[in-house]
């Protein structure tokens, strides 16, 4: 585009990981600008709203009183009995590690099918038939050789399903 120098406009616009450059006269800089931002900016607004994160933060206020930090390591506080059946279980211990790996307390963030079976203390089967459903549902995902990880997904049906529950447990009866 060949444009006068002295009445030439340059803009560079950087958002996320895009950057744009809009070169010519102030009026038809300004104009370009104008639809790059109508065009771009509701589009990013819709994929924001489509995607699905984990607010860290947040999980661990609402985990508080359920999994505790110790010089030994990241624990859960509640007793197996109290939380309900294996599915929830599993799903806790692998909140446990997801946080102990988010907070650089532990170095993985993954369980082996054996650490699953120490912390249930429940029959290979049985923890094997729950991490297939888990795992049909995307709420868990297999990373290796009977090893597995709660997913982004499975962090907020936690957060949504889980919790509640054990919260209200948690609750002393008037």
């Amino acid at each position: 585009m060949l444009v006068d120098e002295k009445s030439s406009l340059e803009v560079t616009v950087r958002f996320k990981d895009a950057e744009t450059k809009f070169v010519g006269k102030p009026d038809d800089v300004i104009q370009a600008i104008l639809k790059y931002f109508n065009k771009i900016l509701p589009s990013y607004e819709l994929i924001l709203n489509l995607t699905l994160t984990v607010d860290v933060e947040n999980l661990l206020r609402n985990i508080k009183g359920l999994i505790a930090f110790t010089p030994e390591g990241i624990v859960v506080t509640v007793p197996r009995e109290k939380i309900g059946g294996e599915r929830d279980i599993i799903l806790v211990h692998l909140v446990k590690s997801y946080i102990g790996f988010k907070t650089g307390r532990m170095e993985k963030d993954s369980l082996t099918m054996n650490e699953i079976l120490t912390f249930t203390g429940g029959k290979s089967g049985t923890v094997g038939a729950r991490l297939s459903e888990l795992t049909s549902s995307g709420w868990v995902e297999r990373v290796g050789r009977g090893e597995y990880r709660i997913t982004t997904l499975g962090v907020n049906a936690f957060v949504d399903e889980v919790l509640p529950k054990l919260k209200t447990k948690e609750e002393p009866k008037p």
